[in-house]
């Protein structure tokens, strides 16, 4: 990963750019799972599971370099909970990728449109996090858009399971119930990876 090695040059490490780059691999993992769901095909699958790895080697350098580092922008609690979030939210996409295939199972309809939200919401969680350096009103605008889609993404979640509840295949209940749980999780962790945004917005002004 190229960008990784500017940052072994820099004696200062850019906390907000580490942070921006999670999150855009989390839209890069969220965009990845819902064109999973709508092709079907096994080597975006594939991506989805390398984006999570790639976001995850920005989230351990990004802790390694608060370790390194004695002053931290804002309070150092929060950097690394809001970092841990935000890996959290791109982990559970890729876990919806292994039940998936674990429970061999197709991706429908539901899942198309509660990823195609997913995806929305990705896009504005990097508006969130790359404006709270310099624009902070547009990152807590960003970060209040992210949480009204996870009531959205929720709603999406319960018509799913008023459908799958409607068939008699108790397996196959199981199975997407497992699914739709993970993808509904994914909002659910964005949702909280902005209360942690909106937390430090408060405290840095």
């Amino acid at each position: 990963m190229k960008f990784l090695d500017r940052f072994k040059k820099h004696k200062e490490p850019d906390f907000f750019e580490l942070l921006t780059k999670q999150a855009e691999f989390i839209n890069k993992g969220v965009r990845l799972l819902n064109e999973y769901c709508i092709t079907h095909d096994e080597s975006v699958a594939d991506a989805v599971v390398k984006a999570e790895d790639e976001g995850d080697m920005v989230r351990r350098v990004l802790v390694d370099d608060m370790n390194r580092t004695f002053i931290t922008p804002f309070d150092r609690e929060d950097l690394f909970k809001l970092s841990a979030k935000l890996d959290e939210v791109l982990d559970y996409a890729k876990t919806s990728v292994d039940e998936i295939r674990l429970f061999k199972v197709t991706p429908n309809e539901e899942m198309t449109e509660i990823t195609t939200a997913l995806s929305e919401m990705s896009e504005h969680i990097i508006l969130a996090v790359s404006n709270i350096k310099r624009h902070e009103a547009i990152a807590r605008d960003e970060a209040i858009y992210v949480k009204r889609m996870e009531n959205k993404i929720g709603d999406l979640t319960v018509q799913a399971l008023e459908k799958l509840f409607d068939t008699a295949d108790f397996r196959s209940i199981f199975k997407y119930r497992e699914i739709y749980r993970h993808m509904n999780q994914t909002a659910d962790i964005a949702d909280e990876a902005m209360d942690c945004l909106l937390k430090i917005l408060v405290k840095m002004s």
